[in-house]
């Protein structure tokens, strides 16, 4: 039997493998690890906000190409563990012979190799398993993190984006009911030229924030469906960004939580695990590193939590405000039906009620991205908390 030349000549080395664990996966994720429900809605043409993570890990192309590349690498490794010990296990079978016909020579040269083989095996055996163990804690958890909370901040920003677009659809449509009345009232006398050119001008520029509006809302959508394995223009739905969790917000425990963010972080984890020092001023260079790396993540976990409690203020005044526009849109919906107002005034009430859901909208979706951002902070991601306004 001879040894396949791809493990003899030119196998990836073990810094080379090892390097590799911070790009893909040690098993690649795989459709049939949901259940049947699960993958009917992962392939339906709605992306939940819940399925954000599943789509990213399954569909994302960079994270499909690192876990091809992966899986790739290991398997010349699996392939070349089994070779050797076959490989070894033939020398000792030649070993055994030469023992019976007396060739001591023969015998430990057999005998030598056979080690060499076992030893190469163990050390490919000791490059897959470290591999497993280590992408599964690391490199690849935190690339899906960090590409999931790119997604989840896309999604945000396209829900808001979209209520933009209603408003400016809303806006367009007022702005037309207010051109229309104006060349009214000039055909009655009651408004001049230039009454209707502004009525125009503003009917123009309504249209342009339209347009701008929808194509910032296309364009993001386009981002979203490449990010999570759809063409580019896909017809696709995006579900709503989830109502922040008040009472888990409540629940939380910044002591406890900032012990496991210095844990868990996964830069730290990089320094905890890296190379051994080789001499007492590296080694003091890594507890140095290690000490100040674990201290911006408590002034990070601070500062996170700041930025939520100020954003947990924000949203309880939005709220205020968004009960007393439902109120108001109550009355005004009472008022036309009633023939009170004109559509005029109707339409301005509409646009300032959505106007109030929009801030709504922006207060709730910045409570969910401070509470996100302190999770994935707890996590392992390094959180760059925004500054205080």
């Amino acid at each position: 039997m001879k040894c396949g030349k791809r493990f003899w000549k030119g196998c990836l080395g073990t810094t080379a493998v090892l390097s590799l664990l911070f790009s893909a996966p040690a098993g690649a994720a795989s459709l049939s690890d949901y259940d049947e429900k699960v993958q009917e809605q992962l392939l339906d043409d709605v992306l939940e906000y819940n399925e954000i993570r599943a789509r990213v890990t399954l569909f994302n192309p960079n994270m499909q190409q690192a876990q091809m590349t992966m899986d790739d690498s290991l398997e010349i490794y699996r392939n070349g563990m089994t070779e050797y010990k076959e490989r070894a296990a033939e020398l000792r079978r030649e070993r055994d012979k030469a023992e019976e016909e007396g060739n001591l020579e023969a015998y430990m040269s057999y005998e030598m190799n056979a080690q060499i083989l076992i030893q190469m095996a163990n050390q490919y055996k000791d490059v897959v398993e470290g591999a497993e163990r280590m992408s599964a804690q690391r490199s690849m958890v935190s690339a899906e993190d960090m590409l999931t909370r790119g997604v989840q901040q896309m999604v945000q920003g396209y829900a808001q984006l979209d209520l933009g677009c209603r408003t400016a659809a809303k806006g367009v449509e007022l702005a037309e009911a207010a051109l229309l009345s104006a060349q009214t009232q000039q055909s009655l006398g009651m408004a001049t030229a230039d009454d209707v050119k502004r009525a125009e001008n503003s009917l123009e520029t309504a249209r342009t924030g339209l347009k701008a509006a929808e194509d910032s809302r296309s364009s993001l959508k386009s981002s979203i469906c490449m990010m999570t394995g759809w063409p580019y223009d896909a017809e696709i739905q995006i579900g709503a960004v989830p109502e922040p969790d008040m009472e888990a917000v409540a629940r939380i425990d910044l002591e406890a939580d900032t012990e496991k963010a210095v844990n868990n972080n996964y830069d730290l984890i990089s320094v905890r695990h890296g190379s051994r020092a080789t001499s007492t001023p590296q080694q003091e260079m890594r507890d140095r590193n290690l000490k100040d790396g674990e201290a911006k993540v408590r002034i990070s976990m601070e500062s996170l939590y700041s930025t939520l409690m100020q954003q947990k203020a924000a949203k309880e005044g939005a709220d205020a405000a968004w009960e007393a526009a439902q109120k108001e849109r109550k009355a005004l919906d009472q008022k036309y039906s009633l023939g009170m107002i004109g559509r005029l005034e109707y339409l301005q009430g509409e646009l300032a009620y959505l106007q109030a859901q929009s801030a709504k909208l922006s207060s709730d979706i910045g409570m969910q991205k401070a509470y996100e951002d302190y999770l994935w902070q707890v996590k392992g991601l390094s959180i760059s908390a925004a500054p205080e306004q």
